[in-house]
């Protein structure tokens, strides 16, 4: 089977599916579909999506990555980064602005994750989900792969 989504849909689904901890927190936003009780045929098929998924993911933060050394500006430390905001003098005042590079980066960006591509998946059955009701995830993306 497949389905078309946007990439914005795809890096969703790769969390719904993989799982996703917030690098930042260390928060556990998603454990992952896989994780959840599946028959094994199931996890199985579910391998290769998930391995398309993650390739997505890595194309997808490398561009993000270009995107960001194309807007960005280096730091002390060597890095490049893009902020939201940057300081502008008005006559004596300084005044907090949005970083017009930013704001094209965010335009570029969003234009990327819009972008629809077809991506081949297994059959997800509603009977496939019922032992997966016991977790916390929402699986938005996910829902729309289930047939029957």
């Amino acid at each position: 089977m497949s389905t078309k989504l946007t990439i914005d849909q795809i890096l969703q689904l790769d969390a719904e599916i993989n799982g996703f901890t917030n690098p930042q927190s260390g928060e556990v936003v998603y454990e992952g579909f896989v994780k959840q009780p599946l028959s094994i045929l199931l996890k199985y098929e579910l391998t290769e999506l998930s391995n398309r998924l993650k390739e997505e993911r890595e194309t997808v933060d490398s561009l993000r990555n270009e995107l960001i050394e194309k807007y960005g500006e280096k730091t002390e430390d060597g890095g490049i980064q893009i902020t939201p905001t940057i300081e502008e003098k008005k006559g004596k005042k300084t005044e907090t602005v949005r970083n017009p590079k930013y704001v094209e980066f965010i335009e570029e960006y969003n234009k990327l994750l819009q972008k629809e591509i077809e991506i081949a998946h297994p059959e997800i059955t509603k009977e496939d989900l019922k032992d997966a009701g016991k977790t916390k995830d929402q699986y938005n993306i996910l829902f729309k792969l289930v047939t029957g």
